[in-house]
């Protein structure tokens, strides 16, 4: 039988500060777009003129959470390791 693939400890690692670094950056980039989007957005409603302020903070704000949602995911998979393959079912 083959033994399951061993852990590496560097790799996770990486993939514990991708993770931390791709949280932080959806929560700041994406919290900060997100603030100014709803000030713009009540800004908009007073000055319809203005409207097209809105893609600021979703050019802003949203493309740097996009990468740090790509950061996040990128992490988690360098931290959970190889998937196992599937147990095949018992000899008849």
């Amino acid at each position: 039988m083959s033994e399951p693939p061993r852990p590496d400890h560097v790799t996770g690692l990486f993939g514990a500060a991708l993770i931390a670094v791709g949280v932080l950056m959806m929560a700041l980039c994406g919290g900060c777009g997100a603030v100014f989007f709803v000030i713009f957005a009540a800004d908009g409603l007073a000055h319809p003129n203005d409207m097209a302020m809105e893609l600021l903070p979703i050019v802003l704000g949203g493309v740097p959470a996009l990468v740090g949602l790509g950061l996040f995911v990128w992490g988690r998979r360098l931290w959970r390791g190889p998937r196992r393959p599937p147990a095949s079912p018992p000899p008849r």
